[in-house]
């Protein structure tokens, strides 16, 4: 039986290669994920939140009188997306 040699890894982009994360589309679902559980653990940003814990509406879909121009997804989004175009 023949000795294979192991793959070697090297940099980030091997190890996200080695993890299943080989494409932008892939990195950029992770990213967003799990900025979106990080900031929603976090509360984060304060704003789009009520003192009850539960998410104010955002004004683009809502009249109500609490709304806000800052949503949670915003966040999640923005670094999903930057992670998409730049890896």
């Amino acid at each position: 039986m023949p000795i294979t040699e192991q793959p070697v890894i090297e940099g980030w982009k091997g190890v996200c290669v080695a993890v299943g994360l080989g494409s932008p589309p892939k990195r950029g679902v992770c990213a967003l994920l799990l900025t979106g559980a990080v900031a929603y653990a976090l509360k984060f940003p304060r704003s789009a939140f009520r003192p009850d814990g539960t998410m104010r509406p955002s004004r683009l879909t809502s009249r109500a009188a609490d709304a806000t121009d800052r949503h949670f997804l915003l966040t999640p989004l923005a670094v999903g997306a930057a992670v998409y175009l730049f890896t």
